[in-house]
């Protein structure tokens, strides 16, 4: 019998966040690789990935591995907020362009996706479109070279990074600094997370000192509950702290509390305020952790998104607060084990986290999965694996995506006078 696949359960999609100046996510990039051709037309799919995006969501970008599809996309009706990735060779033909410009003239945002070599020559880019970059190894020393010395008059040595651009590959938190605060990039695809947290390495992360005032102003303003834990839940760091707080012998309670939501009721949120004023003063505000943090929100949220949408609440809850937990060993250096087994948290939770079993792990595994951005080809054969529908996979992802401006990111910064 044969099987009439819809688009979306035709195509493996994974994502990668893109952040800007201030450390929040600006666009998503989503890479889009065919699975079945012959049911995935460009039409379909760029309404059913983009046609509801809501404004104030992240620039979704595009990014077609099959060239056929690709062509197709650039011959459609564009879709607000969506900008289509296109790879650097085609502004290079005669043909090329003149398909680009058409492209262009019908709306399209375009992208064009090559090496940064390509383009340094360049006065101004052919049909005036962005560029996603990628510096070489000799480049990312140039640009690091190029950089004012502390207390030194600075050097008056070009940076290879053209403003205005995005970038990828950057593997390292001082050109990452470089690109966003000093060159103007428009955004990085990607976080140096592991240098970031090198540089955290001998001591324990803090929580979250925007978190902590978000969470104080919505106190303050009298917030619903389910608003306070919206906040909770933006810090890793913060939830895991909150809960050694309420389970602690200080409290003598009789029953384990292995929910935020739990413990936030169970303070009261006089005493959430004052616990958060004695977390404020070690707190960090180290923007480059922010991309950190936020990615294993987006992490969380769609491991959440993966289940049913009629499912329970406290189900969502406690799958949510295993995937926030998955990479709490990298955050507070210590093993995963030791810092699970100081809570009363459920077995499903040990099982996704510590065993790779249970009823969780599928949602983590695939969440998991998604967020490898270069590596589609094997989302198809993890969804088989937990018996997982591409389809649900893929509408969970753009579900998460499209409302991921909603879920926190830092307050927008005080203006200095």
């Amino acid at each position: 019998m044969l099987h009439h696949h819809t688009v979306l359960d035709s195509v493996a999609l994974t994502y990668q966040p893109v952040w800007n100046r201030r450390r929040q996510l600006a666009a998503v990039r989503l890479n889009v690789l065919t699975v079945h051709h012959e049911s995935v037309d460009a039409q379909h799919l760029m309404q059913n990935l983009g046609g509801d995006w809501p404004a104030a969501a992240p620039l979704l970008i595009l990014s077609f591995t099959s060239a056929a599809l690709l062509e197709q996309a650039l011959n459609t009706e564009p879709v607000h907020h969506t900008w289509i990735e296109v790879p650097g060779a085609w502004f290079t033909t005669p043909e090329g362009m003149a398909r680009l410009a058409v492209a262009i003239r019908r709306g399209h945002q375009l992208l064009r996706h090559a090496p940064l070599a390509d383009v340094r020559r360049e006065v101004i880019a052919p049909l005036d479109v962005r560029s996603l970059l990628c510096p070489s190894a000799e480049e990312a020393l140039e640009a690091l070279r190029s950089r004012p010395v502390d207390g030194a008059s600075p050097v008056v040595r070009r940076t290879p990074i053209v403003p205005g651009q995005l970038y990828e590959g950057v593997c390292s938190h001082a050109l990452a600094t470089h690109c966003l605060d000093e060159a103007e990039a428009w955004g990085l695809a990607g976080w140096p997370e592991d240098d970031v947290l090198h540089t955290w390495r001998h001591q324990p992360m803090a929580c979250d000192a925007s978190v902590i005032a978000q969470i104080r102003q919505a106190i303050d303003r009298d917030s619903s509950l389910d608003q306070i834990e919206r906040f909770v839940r933006q810090d890793p760091v913060l939830a895991y702290r909150l809960l050694l707080l309420v389970n602690s012998a200080a409290y003598g309670l009789k029953h384990e509390i292995d929910s935020l939501r739990h413990a936030i009721m169970m303070l009261g949120f006089t005493a959430l305020g004052a616990w958060l004023s004695t977390q404020l003063p070690g707190s960090d505000t180290d923007a480059a952790l922010h991309p950190i943090r936020y990615a294993q929100v987006m992490r969380a949220r769609l491991a959440q998104h993966l289940l049913d949408p009629s499912s329970e609440e406290n189900l969502r809850a406690e799958v949510y607060l295993a995937a926030l937990f998955a990479q709490l060993d990298r955050l507070e250096q210590q093993p995963l084990g030791d810092l699970l087994n100081k809570l009363p948290l459920s077995g499903r939770i040990y099982d996704a986290l510590l065993r790779q079993d249970g009823p969780y792990h599928p949602l983590l595994d695939i969440a998991r999965a998604q967020g490898e951005f270069d590596r589609p080809h094997q989302l198809p054969s993890i969804c088989e694996q937990h018996d997982m529908g591409l389809e649900v996979v893929n509408r969970g992802l753009i579900r998460m995506l499209a409302t991921s401006r909603d879920h926190g990111g830092a307050p927008e910064p005080a203006h200095r006078a």
